[in-house]
């Protein structure tokens, strides 16, 4: 029953206090958040988890005041948005004052591609890695605008909420990054 139901449905059922609701929903997003939080903050596997899950837990906590303006998954996407952000300010200041060095560039395991022939997979595997590449030169609002395009398929409404910039500086932004990727990669894809 709770597969069929709306994520409007849902959160509004887990901002009443309904836990199989957002178990739901955390089934539905958790992958897409993830990703995001790992590419858009470049972190690596085990940090982007432990961010995914403070992204949930501030949804859970924050359920109840979801007024229903924005799609759930817009809404999902502003959360985990500013939980990296918030993380960012407390772990830079954390850094800064302890050991006085910022974080390095640690890389997130590489997703094995589901391509059939070992040729093909290390071609596809060089392909991904030179678009993570590029993608990571990227100016982070740029960066972020073409993730949340390109990966998670918001529209760009939708972008325009979760950044909240308006819809041309969105146009904007999505039209920059692919010439600067297209510029970054050149023959490579």
């Amino acid at each position: 029953m709770m597969k069929n139901a709306s994520d409007e449905n849902l959160i509004k059922a887990a901002g009443a206090g309904d836990t199989a609701a957002f178990g739901e929903l955390v089934r539905r997003y958790q992958d897409r958040v993830l990703t995001f939080m790992a590419w858009h903050f470049s972190l690596p596997s085990e940090e982007a988890l432990d961010m995914t899950q403070e992204a949930f837990l501030a949804a859970w906590k924050g359920a109840g005041g979801y007024r229903g303006e924005a799609l759930f998954k817009t809404w999902l996407f502003s959360v985990a948005r500013n939980t990296g952000l918030s993380y960012f300010r407390h772990y830079l200041a954390k850094k800064a004052e302890s050991a006085g060095l910022l974080f390095g560039d640690e890389e997130f395991e590489n997703i094995p591609d589901a391509a059939p022939g070992t040729l093909e997979r290390l071609e596809a595997g060089e392909r991904n890695a030179a678009v993570r590449a590029a993608v990571e030169k990227l100016p982070d609002k740029l960066k972020t605008a073409l993730l949340l395009r390109e990966w998670e398929r918001l529209s760009y409404e939708e972008i325009s909420a979760v950044l909240r910039v308006p819809v041309g500086t969105v146009r904007s932004r999505l039209h920059n990054a692919h010439a600067r990727l297209l510029a970054l990669l050149g023959d490579t894809i």
